[in-house]
């Protein structure tokens, strides 16, 4: 019987703070919660003297038939840096997938990356700290395929549970938030994480990235506005009611809308309006903005009818469990 090796990470949601994650941004700082929507990665040895990546959810895959010479192609890219950064040579099925719909902005393929690092780390007896896969995987984007890329989304995925990291890029602090049961049942209560479809954000980094090398008023009001947000969040969990929580995500939200024009639509403008009609007291959009999802912090009492309003207004809702564990091989 063929040994197969499986590993799982998170992704986060509620990235308050977000953007200041980046290389432009010095000394950022971003507070996040991790919750049990998986990238999942299963390994399996073969005797075709290739390596197989086929992604299960999205039906692409990928073939690597000379070790010595990974090609990017745009198909499967991340996963195939992931191979040759870690000097795989050894002639392995990898599939792949993940809980989270595609583009949702919650940090799916850094945890994805995260998940295969893992897995191949095991594979091939390599001995890795949480942080130090966080970090390669964060390398495999900006080193190996030249992408824009924060750092919150691999040490979120790597680590697991409620987080507040400073950030001087790339490098990472990150302290964890313990808080006991009850706000942990209040939030998983209270959460709602609405999924509004994939969406690209690569013209809008483009574009806030030129307002603030530009040194535009406006856009590093914002950016410092956003980081303070972080820092205030860290406290805020931690307080006995959870609206001064909501208020700080009203006021993150704010401050990345004024970031860039397309930072919402007409779809999240509704969402949020219904949202907030029916008893939400914080919304804020998960990763860059332009679609993908949105965290919303419900009052007490009301997360059921204000799931009941979004689902039938034709959203989709994603369930919202805190994950405490980060990444995970056996």
């Amino acid at each position: 019987m063929k040994e197969i090796i499986f590993s799982r990470a998170p992704v986060r949601i509620c990235d308050i703070g977000g953007w200041t994650d980046t290389w432009f941004y010095p000394r950022g700082a971003v507070f996040n919660l991790s919750i049990d929507l998986y990238s999942y990665v299963r390994i399996v040895s073969n005797n075709s003297n290739k390596i197989n990546i086929i992604s299960e959810d999205l039906k692409l895959n990928t073939q690597i038939k000379d070790f010595q010479k990974i090609n990017y192609d745009g198909t499967l890219d991340l996963l195939k840096a992931a191979v040759k950064r870690m000097e795989i040579q050894t002639a392995v099925d990898i599939f792949v997938r993940a809980d989270a719909p595609p583009g949702c902005g919650t940090g799916t393929s850094a945890s994805i990356a995260v998940t295969l690092i893992a897995a191949l780390a095991k594979l091939s007896n390599k001995s890795l700290t949480p942080n130090e896969i966080a970090a390669l995987a964060h390398k495999l984007e900006i080193e190996e395929l030249k992408l824009e890329s924060g750092v919150q989304d691999q040490y979120a995925a790597s680590i697991g549970g409620i987080n507040f990291m400073e950030i001087d890029y790339p490098s990472v602090k990150v302290s964890k938030v313990q808080i006991n049961d009850e706000k942990i049942c209040k939030l998983e209560n209270q959460l709602i994480l609405v999924y509004f479809g994939s969406r690209s954000s690569n013209l809008m980094h483009k574009a806030v990235i030129e307002n603030y090398e530009k040194g535009d008023n406006n856009t590093i009001n914002s950016f410092n506005a956003i980081k303070e947000c972080a820092y205030e969040m860290k406290s805020a969990i931690k307080s006995e009611s959870l609206e001064y929580m909501g208020e700080i995500m009203n006021r993150n939200w704010e401050s990345q809308k004024s970031l860039h024009n397309s930072m919402t639509n007409s779809t999240i403008n509704k969402a949020e309006k219904l949202a907030k009609e029916n008893g939400a007291i914080g919304f804020k959009l998960n990763g860059a903005g332009g679609g993908g999802s949105a965290t919303i912090l419900a009052k007490a009492g009301y997360e059921y009818r204000i799931k009941k309003k979004l689902i039938a207004d034709g959203f989709k809702i994603l369930p919202v469990k805190l994950n405490f564990k980060g990444v995970q091989t056996w």
